[in-house]
């Protein structure tokens, strides 16, 4: 991690490009396409000089679209969009197009092509507003010829702004899609401390899973059904991440210093995925879990948590799933090939919350893939033979379920399903916890411990157990009550 030690500000991507040039294999990597990143407080208001630093035009001349969602964001007093709009108004002619309604806005089709035809003809285009927003502008601006980009960060609930890809919505699934590098990316440090807590707590809990996905994208690479993984990303993360439960201290009352800390670690995240050229480096498990939420609330018309929030507890699923696999392999658990009908069982799992089958095809159709990659791999399940040789080439990418629960009770961040949406029951927990391997074509524990036989109902007791052991230690170290 020397390369990445030496820069203190993570704004200044000239460094970063140079540590990346420097690091292994950088011919391996997508090379950075964020032009400018700006974290500070009144960023939002530099938006127009950035705008004409990329059209290159006399102010008045240049069409922006600017690209929004109906939830008011306030800078204090003022209306931040409405603030923005004017701003931009004064040197370009702008077309405002406001997405969704309250609390209810999706990267889905409706989305996606109401953005579309708003960027098309313009000479920029300026998002304001959440992860959602800016992932709607990315595929927008890149399905009109990349149009050039600036995304004004109003909270530090997601890593989405900074990197160059989108998740959207697809017949009831959640897939990841490659969009755009943004241009610029204005994160307003006022906005984002005065931001609902339950939106920089969620990022808290998005922020974790780099703690977590590394690992699974490790063992896809053991495995052989992924030959993305590459060190440099996981590096640069776990450098700027440092140890978030002492840097988070405070962040549930919306104190400044760790909100800032947190916009600056999501921007590397963000950077982290875009130049690996594979999510999997920050999602695995818990990306698993909080997406078959998801899903379950859009096809039961639920509303949909937030993502961050949901992936912090699942983060500690994970962790405590890798206990347990290394648990049964040191304990001489046979292993027991599972033979079962596993598309019976994709089909079984998701008619849990789609009974027309649309989402079962869907991620049928993902899981085949992924079992077919399984498959021409070779006996996978050699790895448990020797599990110490299999923790040690872990190293520091080994998942500590107490380490990210202690962290989420110092910040006030959710830390058990209890603290996420009141329609998630334990039944459907357990439900998105033992089915998330069927979601998509992504290898994680928990297609080892199936393959192994080990995922039977009692091992993911097992492992709801373990986390809930390691959270209840975590709020007695933290003083925290359930």
């Amino acid at each position: 991690m020397g390369a990445f030690s030496a820069i203190s500000d993570p704004t200044d991507l000239d460094a970063v490009r140079a540590a990346i040039s420097d690091a292994e294999r950088p011919e391996a990597l997508v090379a950075l396409g964020l032009h400018t990143l700006v974290i500070e407080a009144g960023a939002a208001a530099r938006a127009p000089e950035h705008v004409k630093e990329l059209v290159g035009a006399e102010p008045g001349r240049a069409r922006v679209a600017l690209i929004v969602d109906r939830t008011e964001i306030r800078s204090g007093d003022i209306d931040l969009k409405v603030d923005v709009h004017a701003r931009l108004a004064h040197d370009f002619d702008v077309v405002e197009t406001v997405l969704g309604e309250p609390g209810h806005l999706h990267v889905d089709d409706e989305a996606l092509d109401a953005a579309t035809a708003a960027v098309r003809g313009v000479d920029a285009v300026v998002s304001v507003g959440s992860g959602t927003i800016s992932d709607i502008a990315k595929v927008a601006s890149a399905r009109a010829g990349d149009v050039p980009l600036v995304i004004v960060q109003t909270a530090a609930s997601v890593d989405g702004f900074t990197d160059n890809v989108s998740v959207v919505l697809r017949a009831g699934a959640k897939r990841t899609i490659d969009s755009r590098w943004p241009d610029v990316v204005l994160a307003d440090t006022t906005v984002i401390a005065t931001a609902p807590t339950v939106l920089n707590a969620s990022g808290f809990g998005e922020l974790q899973s780099l703690f977590t996905a590394p690992a699974d994208w490790w063992l896809a690479s053991r495995v052989g059904t992924d030959a993305t993984f590459h060190t440099t990303p996981r590096d640069l993360l776990l450098e700027f991440a440092g140890d978030p439960s002492e840097w988070g201290v405070g962040l549930g009352r919306g104190e400044a210093r760790p909100v800032e800390q947190l916009t600056r670690v999501l921007a590397i995240r963000g950077i982290g995925t875009g130049i690996s050229g594979s999510t999997a480096c920050l999602s695995g498990v818990e990306h698993l879990v909080s997406h078959m939420l998801d899903m379950y609330a859009v096809a039961r018309g639920h509303e949909v948590g937030l993502h961050g929030a949901q992936v912090g507890v699942a983060s500690v699923i994970a962790a405590s799933a890798w206990d347990h696999l290394f648990a049964q392999a040191r304990s001489g658990r046979a292993i027991e090939p599972s033979h079962g009908d596993d598309e019976a069982r994709v089909r079984d799992a998701f008619a849990a919350c789609d009974p027309s089958g649309a989402l079962g095809d869907e991620c049928g159709r993902d899981y085949s893939a992924k079992r077919r990659a399984w498959e021409a791999s070779g006996d996978p399940l050699e790895l448990l033979a020797d599990p110490d040789t299999l923790e040690a080439g872990l190293g520091a990418m080994r998942p500590d379920g107490g380490r990210i629960a202690r962290a989420l009770a110092v910040a006030g961040a959710p830390l058990t399903r209890d603290d996420l949406g009141s329609w998630i029951t334990a039944d459907i927990w357990r439900w998105a916890v033992a089915n998330c391997l069927f979601m998509r074509n992504r290898v994680t524990v928990i297609d080892l411990l199936h393959a192994a036989g080990w995922w039977t109902d009692a091992d993911v007791d097992a492992v709801l157990d373990r986390a809930d052991a390691a959270v209840s230690a975590a709020r007695a170290a933290a003083g925290v009550t359930a």
